[in-house]
């Protein structure tokens, strides 16, 4: 049903014409006065004619006054008043919320409401159809609200988001603002309404008002104008009973055979304590979803989250597509919010790391020792300069021995990692010079998205690197030599580090699938350390991941590991040389577990930069409904200088592998920069990309994943608040109006409410027809004057 929004409200005319004297004068002077002397005068004038027979006296006296009374009646200007009179319908206003939990599918397990929504939309399945898709089905029908209202008055249409919004039909509600402001859309209408002949607003929602003023009070300035606002509940309003999920944040990429940790956030209302299931589908390259892995737990509180960690290993490479599933519960009364996807890049390159120490330290041994074993997908070279010239350098067996480390960028820039162990300065280069470009080259490589870690030893690191290039590196703040000179560490009794998040580890630290088992053996399982290095703190925009027991400073526990951005790249800290001490009673279990992440970690700026010519951002990765995101692509030729093109396309990819071609343009005075800002309107798992060739049948050499989510105060509280609904109706009562809450099924009772309502009517034209100085006027007068001059000659009276 397509209602007019522009055109000018349906009218009929009628015309009234009236007779009336124009020049009358008081009616007690025509009643005592005229009336009665014009008899007598007329009487009067023929009472002495005696000779006369007293019939024909009577009827002279008649003509008389006949003619006394139409030269009255001519004096008092008789006239036609011609009035024309415009019938106009009252408007009725529709307000539709058009919010984003306006696409929620509800079970209504009440059988009165279901079955009463079923015979209303027919044979659709009622749990998969939106609470929109309900509004229009239930208000278009033929026998429903808007067909039985538009006869007696002028319905308009508006979609309420941020403000209310006119609309010709219900098909172009989109279900997508990220708030619900009930009361800053009824306020703004009623400003623009002012005027118009409003009779009624229906205000159609689920009644979740959660941001801007109260709809309550709003509602009362409706009541002060005579307006009436009936409100019609969209969706359960049983209480909520529901749980949902929300997708892992990353990773973005993988290697293949690495076992891959998703953090999936469950939360749920009315549900607490039950058992959740979760299963992982996945499809690689656009083809059919396959189940990947399951993993179970317990819903949250209300209000509450809970994390749940899936876990699988990916065989092939290639792109695939992830959808985390919550099986949904008998009792739930959403399932639509039981899902999530996410994009996944699985390749099958190897992590090469270059591993630089000083001496074979215990350290050293174990954890080269440990790159060349624990994952196919790591190869290492190693580099130790206490070693002999004939010495051949540790390295995995796919890559050569190295004579010494790389010194310029094509060298250095094959490596993903960087292990920088307890060497001092001056075995990196014997000059100044020397040393200062080197570290200058490894910021490069970090800024280039490589990653750096760099492993405590007592000789050099980081001591002798104070107020060089490493130190802006390091994700630390060096503590003061004062400071350190007057507080040595004790290293005769053994300490075991604490998890800073002991509830959410970070990934690092993962050397268990059980977060459980993972917590109690860190606390309780691995053996301490004896020796570490005191820094001060951690870099703002750093995480730590490990802090001393019981050594503090001002900013609390001193840090042990920590990780930090640069900017592109990650660096990493670990201010201990004994991590070779799990061991025992372990073997290399947790040891290589953990340097195994590190690498992994590290490596992931690199893994995810594909090509060194381009280089694509967006500047933020999750947004909500509506927000915008802006893409940056960066673009370099052969030779290293910038793009000069004026475009370049990128192609946005949805979570059903659709891809859209956008474009970007270049920024004037940025060569070789291209930017475009998009509205991201849909919630969902989004892709950036660009493809070889310009061409989606291509391989993708730049991805940049952004998220889409419905904002969370659309997402809680998500049955319909049928109490508020009923006091904004209640408060719109005044002496003539009377407001009231009806349920979506039974939204087409209003229509009797509407049907006695009388048209608006006001006065178009009015027009006056003289009478009195008309033809037969004159004609009347001369007949009567004529008839009593003809009698009067008969009686020879002339």
């Amino acid at each position: 049903m397509r209602l007019p929004q522009d055109t000018p409200a349906d009218v009929t005319t009628r015309v009234e014409e009236t007779f009336r004297f124009l020049g009358a004068p008081p009616l007690w002077l025509l009643v005592l006065v005229i009336v009665p002397g014009s008899v007598l005068f007329a009487w009067w004038s023929y009472t002495g004619l005696t000779r006369l027979e007293r019939p024909t006296r009577i009827v002279l006296s008649v003509l008389r006054w006949l003619a006394i009374a139409i030269c009255c009646l001519l004096l008092f200007q008789p006239a036609f008043e011609i009035t024309t009179y415009r019938n106009t319908k009252n408007q009725v206003h529709v307000l539709v919320d058009d919010s984003a939990s306006m696409s929620r599918k509800d079970r209504y397990p009440a059988p009165a409401q279901q079955q009463a929504l079923q015979q209303l939309i027919g044979t659709g399945e009622l749990a998969s159809t939106t609470r929109t898709e309900l509004v229009r089905t239930v208000l278009e029908r033929p026998d429903g609200l808007l067909a039985g209202i538009q006869p007696t008055h002028d319905v308009r249409l508006f979609r309420l988001q941020r403000k209310p919004a006119p609309i010709r039909a219900l098909d172009e509600l989109t279900a997508r603002g990220n708030r619900t402001a009930l009361g800053d859309a009824l306020d703004l209408h009623l400003g623009t309404a002012a005027g118009s002949n409003l009779d009624a607003v229906i205000l159609v929602s689920d009644g979740r008002n959660n941001a801007g003023l109260d709809p309550v009070e709003v509602a009362r300035s409706y009541a002060l104008r005579g307006i009436t606002i009936h409100t019609i509940g969209v969706g359960d309003p049983e209480p909520p009973r529901n749980a949902w999920l929300v997708g892992p944040p990353g990773p973005k990429e993988a290697l293949a055979l690495e076992q891959v940790g998703f953090d999936v956030t469950l939360r749920a209302e009315g549900l607490r304590g039950q058992r959740a299931q979760v299963e992982l589908q996945g499809s690689r390259d656009g083809g059919p979803f396959r189940p990947l892995a399951t993993a179970t737990g317990e819903l949250p509180d209300d209000g509450e989250s809970t994390k749940l960690r899936v876990f699988h290993a990916f065989e092939e490479p290639g792109d695939w597509t992830l959808r985390f599933t919550l099986a949904p519960l008998p009792e739930e009364s959403q399932v639509d919010d039981n899902e999530d996807t996410r994009f996944l890049r699985v390749n099958d390159e190897k992590i090469r790391v270059l591993f630089v120490d000083d001496r074979p330290r215990w350290e050293y041994r174990y954890v080269k020792n440990g790159l060349k074993r624990v994952d196919p997908s790591i190869v290492m070279q190693a580099v130790m300069f206490d070693a002999s010239p004939r010495f051949e350098q540790e390295h995995s067996k796919d890559l050569p021995a190295l004579k010494d480390v790389p010194r310029t960028e094509k060298e250095l820039f094959q490596y993903h990692v960087v292990l920088l162990g307890d060497v001092p300065p001056e075995r990196i280069a014997p000059t100044e010079e020397g040393r200062r470009r080197w570290l200058e080259l490894l910021v490069k490589f970090t800024e280039f998205g490589g990653g750096v870690g760099f492993l405590f030893g007592d000789a050099a690191m980081p001591e002798r690197y104070r107020g060089t290039p490493l130190e802006d590196l390091l994700p630390v703040v060096l503590e003061d030599r004062v400071t350190l000179a007057n507080n040595k560490p004790r290293r005769d009794r053994e300490f075991r580090p604490i998890l800073e998040n002991p509830l959410q580890p970070h990934d690092i630290l993962l050397l268990q699938r059980d977060p459980a088992f993972n917590r109690k053996l860190w606390e309780d399982g691995l053996p301490g350390f004896y020796v570490y290095h005191p820094v001060q703190r951690a870099k703002p925009g750093a995480t730590v991941l490990l802090r001393h027991p019981t050594d503090e400073n001002s900013y609390g526990k001193r840090p042990i590991a920590v990780v930090g951005p640069y900017p592109r790249g990650t660096t990493f800290w670990l201010g201990t040389d004994e991590t070779w001490r799990w061991r025992d009673p372990y073997a290399e279990t947790y040891m290589d577990a953990f340097w195994r992440n590190v690498v992994r970690y590290l490596a992931q700026g690199r893994l995810q930069r594909r090509t060194d010519l381009l280089e694509l951002s967006v500047d933020k990765a999750q947004l909500e409904t509506g927000d915008k995101v802006r893409v940056q692509l960066r673009i370099q030729d052969s030779e290293l200088q910038p793009n000069t093109a004026t475009e370049q396309p990128v192609f946005l990819r949805d979570q059903k592998n659709q891809v859209d071609r956008r474009q970007l343009r270049a920024v004037p005075g940025e060569p070789g920069l291209f930017q475009a800002s998009f509205t991201m309107a849909d919630p969902g798992a989004y892709s950036f990309v660009v493809f070889a060739n310009q061409n989606p049948a291509d391989a993708v050499i730049a991805r940049e994943d952004v998220l889409v989510r419905v904002p969370d105060r659309e997402l809680a509280d998500s049955s319909q608040d049928a109490e508020t609904l009923r006091r904004i109706a209640a408060a719109s009562h005044g002496a003539d109006t009377s407001g009231r809450y009806l349920f979506l099924a039974d939204a087409a009772e209003l229509v009797a409410d509407f049907a006695n309502r009388k048209s608006y009517q006001s006065r178009e034209d009015s027009r006056t027809v003289p009478a009195w100085d008309s033809l037969w006027s004159l004609l009347g007068l001369l007949t009567v004057l004529g008839a009593e001059w003809l009698l009067r000659k008969r009686a020879r009276l002339v």
